[in-house]
């Protein structure tokens, strides 16, 4: 087309930019700026096609560039070159362009409709402003389900859980169309502030609505129950699940290791490996966990061996303090120790932490003076190792050991952070 002279053919040279833009897997980004700089006198359509594809390439900020070369050649955007600009300055977490495009709508006298009301939502909640992004929700005379789907899921990922939940509910009270994403984002919030209540309300509407129980919302339900503590009906959930990835077993395995179910656990994982289901890091952090709370040691050294020997998962960090856990549970603390001097991972101030609260327990001062040392060179100034140290050998009676830890905590100005009242 370009040796022809069918680029002066602005359509027909449109339909070879959107082909190079998003027809490839992965897209030719810089074929498509080839072939629009070739283009003589692009229009408004031409220029929206090469905006919308930089907004999706890793460097979407490049946008801006073509929209400045479009406002020079005397072209006026439309409300689609906007929205393509603000998922550029999404994709960038570009808050100050974001602004100036907000303006740039308005200053050309656009009534900002669903679409672009839904872009700015996406683009400030992205960006961080959350103010902002609520102010344009809360000004719109019409939403989408993907406006309010958008809303709620900047709040829960931003943290703000109790908002996110509101706002859901006001979104199911209104009969607004929720998707599959909301459902999840709503179900994790659940989770992590366990509301039992409102997570049994999502599933009774799922099952209402008859929506299809695939993995992301399947696996959704059951972390829910299972960090409500309602691990029956996870695993009445999980046993429904047409499909599970193994991001659903692992779920199931971790919810019943953390609700005391190891055995079980253990069960489900044999389970999962007889499904030919290939195991990960996470699904052996369920399995330890199990271990421990079950007391079965032994089982848990041959997990932790094959983890690495015949599945090719490397252990971190948290395998590390599971075995640790493991052995300090069971009153092993040399074993512990053991593990704690061979691995070849820093030990952080939680595994050293797990070990001083077993050396507490057990009366086991001399080890304890050794692991307290240990904490105290990782978090000099922190209250937490001296204190438990204190304790240990107040509980042995080693009073000289006390008098000297506090001694100690004097001497290098460790104390208490001071207390907060809400009361003003």
């Amino acid at each position: 087309m370009i040796t022809t002279g069918m680029f002066r053919n602005v359509f027909a040279a449109s339909r070879l930019l959107i082909i190079s833009s998003f027809n490839f897997d992965p897209p030719n980004i810089s074929l498509a700026y080839v072939l629009f700089s070739q283009i003589q006198k692009p229009d408004v359509y031409s220029y929206n096609i090469i905006i919308k594809a930089t907004s999706q390439s890793p460097n979407p900020l490049n946008s801006f560039p073509f929209y400045h070369k479009m406002l020079l050649q005397g072209l006026h955007p439309n409300e689609y070159t906007f929205c393509f600009l603000l998922t550029s300055c999404a994709h960038g977490l570009a808050l100050q362009e974001g602004h100036q495009i907000h303006a740039h709508f308005i200053t050309y006298g656009f009534d900002i409709g669903v679409y672009a009301s839904t872009s700015l939502v996406h683009m400030y909640s992205e960006c961080g402003d959350l103010s902002d992004a609520f102010g344009v929700f809360d000004e719109m005379r019409h939403r989408s389900d993907v406006t309010w789907s958008v809303m709620v899921d900047a709040y829960i990922s931003r943290g703000l859980l109790i908002d996110g939940l509101q706002l859901f509910e006001e979104m199911m009270s209104l009969g607004v169309k929720d998707s599959n994403a909301v459902l999840v984002s709503a179900l994790c919030a659940c989770a992590k502030v366990q509301d039992l209540v409102l997570g049994r309300m999502v599933h009774g509407y799922i099952v209402v609505k008859g929506l299809e129980l695939n993995v992301n919302l399947g696996t959704s339900l059951v972390g829910m129950y299972s960090k409500c503590g309602a691990i029956e009906m996870a695993m009445a959930v999980f046993s429904m699940m047409p499909a599970k990835s193994v991001g659903s077993w692992n779920c199931m395995i971790n919810g019943l290791a953390l609700n005391g179910c190891g055995n079980v656990a253990i069960s489900l994982f044999k389970e999962m490996r007889a499904f030919g289901v290939e195991p990960n890091g996470v699904t052996f952090l369920g399995v330890l966990h199990g271990c421990s709370h079950a007391g079965l040691v032994d089982d848990a050294v041959t997990y932790f061996s094959c983890m690495s020997e015949v599945h090719g998962v490397a252990p971190n960090i948290k395998h590390y303090g599971c075995m640790v856990d493991l052995y300090c549970r069971a009153g092993r603390l040399e074993e512990a120790l053991e593990v704690i001097r061979t691995m070849p991972i820093k030990p952080d101030i939680v595994i050293w932490g797990a070990l001083l609260g077993a050396c507490r327990i057990h009366s086991e001062a001399k080890l304890g003076e050794l692991v307290g040392a240990q904490m105290m060179k990782l978090q000099p100034h922190q209250i937490s190792g001296c204190t438990s140290l204190s304790d240990m050998y107040a509980m042995v009676g080693q009073w000289d050991g006390v008098i000297g830890v506090r001694r100690m905590m004097m001497d290098i100005d460790i104390g208490r952070e001071p207390g907060h009242s809400s009361i003003t």
